[in-house]
């Protein structure tokens, strides 16, 4: 509505600017009111030149500067509110760098440090990759017709709770919408997680890390999204910048957050199409699963090689 009355409130004033220099052409050029050079002013014609100018001109200067004072005070409050979205915006981006910072994971190698900041990124990756295969191992061992989307499924939720004592039985209920997927398979999961890590590591939950990382993700991009004083191409340089904050790991694992169950909110709304947001991600870096097939829209970076 906004964008309509500046419109208006910048238009309008032209119009009537360009009204009153036609006006005033024709007025100083009319014979009712041409004086010769030599010519008494007559004062009368001189009182009837000035009423109809000064009402008729004036008048419509004067609602030019009224409209155009219109204008300044909207366009004043519109670059206010999107200075305010701006500010938050980069608050949570600010947040996305510190949390980021926080999570400290063990190393994959015991003889090293553990991997903090965006280096932990990669210890997720490497925990995805492995229960991703197992659960394909596992689904064509136990004939249990999974297909790729379930698999993926099945697999991010294991990475995400994690699948250690107590949770089993939570586990089991998450995963109750397949078919085979009972208390028994779920030990037969972590039995064999624990082959490919002695130390449980694929066991342990993430989401710790993980939940907070990525609802603060999804509301930064969604402020922005439902703005209506920010333009599409102001949103889109917005969440770019956002996007550019993203490791290769970070993207790998967004990438399986958002087809998983988890990333219902982000496809119903569009966002990762939207805004390119997975642009950067390597061809052939998913473990089988190519993000041009499920997000065919985006012009991925490779391409653009």
């Amino acid at each position: 509505m906004n964008r309509w009355i500046k419109f208006f409130c910048l238009v309008l004033p032209i119009v009537l600017i360009i009204i009153s220099l036609l006006a005033t052409y024709f007025i100083f050029t009319n014979k009712a009111f041409q004086i010769g050079v030599t010519s008494l002013i007559d004062p009368n014609l001189g009182a009837s030149l000035g009423n109809l100018y000064g009402g008729l001109i004036g008048t419509l200067l004067s609602a030019s500067s009224i409209f155009l004072l219109i204008y300044t005070i909207i366009n004043q409050k519109d670059e206010a509110q999107k200075n305010n979205l701006k500010s938050n915006f980069f608050k949570m981006i600010d947040y996305h760098n510190q949390h980021l910072i926080n999570i400290s994971l063990p190393n994959t190698n015991p003889q090293h440090p553990p991997k903090e900041g965006k280096k932990a990124f990669v210890t997720f990756k490497i925990q995805f990759k492995r229960i991703l295969e197992t659960i394909q191992e596992i689904s064509v061992q136990e004939n249990l017709q999974l297909n790729k989307s379930q698999i993926l499924d099945i697999s991010y939720v294991i990475f995400y709770f994690g699948i250690e004592g107590s949770w089993t039985t939570f586990i089991v209920n998450k995963l109750s919408r397949y078919n085979g997927f009972n208390e028994e398979l779920v030990i037969k999961i972590q039995k064999r997680l624990m082959e490919k890590d002695f130390r449980g590591c694929l066991l342990k939950t993430n989401q710790t890390h993980l939940s907070s990382y990525f609802r603060n993700m999804y509301n930064a991009i969604k402020i922005v999204d439902e703005s209506t004083i920010l333009s599409d191409f102001e949103k889109y340089e917005l969440i770019k910048i956002y996007r550019a904050q993203l490791s290769n790991p970070e993207l790998y694992i967004l990438f399986f957050n958002v087809l998983s169950r988890f990333g219902k909110k982000w496809l119903q709304n569009n966002f990762i199409n939207k805004y390119d947001f997975i642009k950067n991600i390597p061809f052939e870096y998913c473990d089988g699963y190519d993000p041009k097939h499920y997000f065919p829209s985006i012009k991925f970076e490779e391409d653009e090689y």
